[in-house]
């Protein structure tokens, strides 16, 4: 018993390592644009108008492979999904670096996007397999640091590509890098405890470690479960479920809002603050530090004072969103400083609920057979948001200047405030 304890332990900790690095990684072939938007304008003559369709493409058609790739990675495995993920990203990276023309650009960064989608559905449905219900939310509190380091990261790393090789550098080096992680993950990761001959999770760490129902179970898992593949009936249990309803409905407004802080912000500070590219690159990154923290007190709160209950901490969070957003408005004609501590409260409050919906509610209501579901399905609601501000963004932005992008994000706040209030006490069952 003791064996299998420490097995299992030692595992974990490596499964959560390697899905860590996974995710982040994902980032060094999407961050990067970001980044470059003012270089592309300058070297390729592109407009900003062509910028938000570019990255409107990848949004677009990263929603549409949300949908797709979640209830893929619960027939296929998260080994498949992942490993084509990570290999297809980084050379529609490398490629984007050496291919000027527009429409091109926006045909790659297009597929970019699709194939990027397999990434956190496939993530939360391997983590759900090592993690029980009663720690998901500290658990995904600490797993979702992965998108904050990892975007700040591979911001750092493409800010610095570009300044010191130049533009073509800051697609190809983290394409290389992400083809790295993707070697890591094949050769080291196992997607489920029992491929190693040990209990599920729920077994070794639930409420209820010696469940008869658990164990019928397991003895009864035929080979698909051993890889945590879903049959059709629990596809279609998740997707009625109200809580994954709510939970994407909720994650279109603040995909929208943490999606548009992302990819324009630099854009921001260069156009409408003054600064030049390179220094907007590195001073775009630091409000992200504020959402690591934030992810991880969601979490801890949802597990320890909530009964890990997920709804009210976003509720909480939403309304602090909502008033940081005003806030802001203010804040930015102030000087950097108090931009950057007001965007820092605003990452904050956005990586709190963002990585509740998105992992531990996911898991929760998705179970360990339709995580992956559960997951793409929320972040695809989510990426439908986040696509519709890429052109918006970009339109308002030529037309009548990037000044009003705070004054839209507070109302969008509002809307998940409300829905995730009327969900105070719901909980998922183990």
């Amino acid at each position: 018993m003791e064996k299998i304890k420490s097995k299992f332990a030692s595992y974990r900790i490596r499964s959560f390592s390697i899905l860590w690095i996974v995710y982040a990684g994902f980032y060094l072939t999407r961050k990067n644009l970001s980044v470059c938007k003012t270089s592309l304008i300058d070297d390729y003559g592109l407009t900003v108008a062509e910028l938000g369709w570019i990255e409107g493409a990848y949004l677009a058609l990263y929603a549409v492979g949300q949908f797709l790739n979640g209830i893929l990675g619960d027939r296929l495995g998260a080994r498949v999904m992942l490993s084509i993920g990570m290999i297809s990203s980084a050379a529609m990276s490398l490629l984007f670096g050496f291919v000027p023309a527009f429409i091109m650009l926006v045909l790659l960064w297009g597929i970019n996007g699709y194939v990027q989608s397999s990434g956190w559905s496939n993530c939360v449905k391997s983590m759900t397999q090592w993690f029980a219900t009663r720690e998901r939310g500290t658990i995904m509190g600490f797993y979702s640091t992965c998108y904050q380091i990892g975007s700040f990261g591979a911001g750092f790393i493409a800010t610095y590509c570009l300044g010191r090789w130049g533009l073509k550098s800051a697609f190809a080096f983290p394409a290389f890098l992400l083809l790295a992680i993707a070697i890591i993950y094949i050769l080291f990761h196992k997607d489920t405890p029992e491929q190693l001959g040990l209990p599920s999770a729920e077994q070794q760490y639930g409420d209820d470690k010696g469940r008869e129902a658990e164990k019928i179970e397991c003895a009864a898992a035929d080979k698909r479960a051993e890889t945590g593949a879903a049959d059709s009936s629990v596809i279609r249990e998740v997707l009625s479920h109200h809580m994954v309803w709510l939970m994407g409905i909720s994650y279109f407004c603040l995909k929208f809002i943490r999606y548009a802080l992302l990819g324009w912000l630099p854009f921001y500070m260069t156009r409408q603050l003054g600064y030049d590219p390179i220094k907007s690159g590195y001073m775009a990154n630091l409000p992200e530090i504020a959402g690591f923290l934030g992810a991880i007190s969601a979490g801890y709160v949802s597990d320890k004072l909530m009964q890990s209950r997920r709804a009210p901490v976003c509720a909480i969070m939403f309304m602090g969103l909502v008033l940081a957003c005003v806030v802001q408005t203010k804040l930015t004609s102030m000087g950097i400083v108090p931009m950057i501590l007001g965007a820092s409260v605003i990452f904050f409050m956005i990586y709190g609920p963002d990585s509740i919906m998105t992992g531990a509610a996911a898991m929760d209501f998705g179970s360990r057979k339709g995580a992956a579901t559960a997951a793409g399905f929320i972040n695809g609601c989510g990426s439908i948001g986040a696509a519709i501000q890429a052109p918006l963004l970009g339109y308002l932005a030529g037309v009548y200047g990037t000044q009003y992008f705070f004054h839209i994000f507070a109302p969008l706040a509002v809307v998940p405030f409300f829905l995730m209030l009327s969900q105070w006490n719901v909980k998922a069952k183990a």
